[in-house]
């Protein structure tokens, strides 16, 4: 049985998926998937193409964004993440090898929309103890205007307002 990790009503990490866990994600009631393992890492697990397939065949949305553990931090991957959020239905069930990748980019995202002391607090509310990120979530926060998001209100406004990034708090 696949151990989801809920960070947010609509948002939730989870280790990687086999083909064994769609109807279970189905039944919990996921819309969509992302995929932040590469093919190309090591260990024994599903390909993206299968398991765009087999979300395709259980009505689930699925985004591939191969990210190696040292590319978390990269502006085009959190923007990809970012632009993920917003174009899937949620909820969302986000996933890697372990589910820390998973979550550290959904935080390095809502720190460009949430003041960091809230996404922190957020991930401890979850079980996730990833306070090492405090610098590069301020840091993404003071990037802000890097987001590919600014430049659409729309997109903004859905990711801004949505429960994907949890409970809004304003910003100091």
């Amino acid at each position: 049985m696949l151990e989801i990790t809920n960070i947010t009503p609509q948002f939730a990490i989870a280790p990687q998926i086999s083909d064994g866990d769609f109807e279970q994600i189905l039944k919990l009631g996921f819309r969509s998937i992302l995929n932040a393992r590469p093919d190309d890492e090591t260990g024994d697990f599903m390909s993206s193409n299968d398991a765009k397939r087999m979300a395709s065949a259980h009505g689930l949305g699925y985004v591939h964004i191969p990210t190696a553990n040292h590319a978390v931090f990269e502006s085009d991957i959190i923007d990809a993440f970012e632009n993920a959020l917003v174009a899937v239905p949620s909820p969302v069930l986000a996933h890697c090898k372990s589910g820390t990748r998973a979550a550290i980019l959904w935080a390095m995202v809502a720190a460009r929309h949430r003041p960091v002391a809230n996404v922190i607090s957020t991930l401890n509310d979850a079980g996730q103890n990833l306070a090492f990120l405090e610098q590069e979530l301020l840091d993404q926060a003071k990037d802000v205007r890097g987001s590919p998001l600014r430049l659409k209100n729309d997109g903004l406004l859905s990711l801004g307002r949505s429960p994907l990034l949890g409970k809004r708090t304003e910003r100091p």
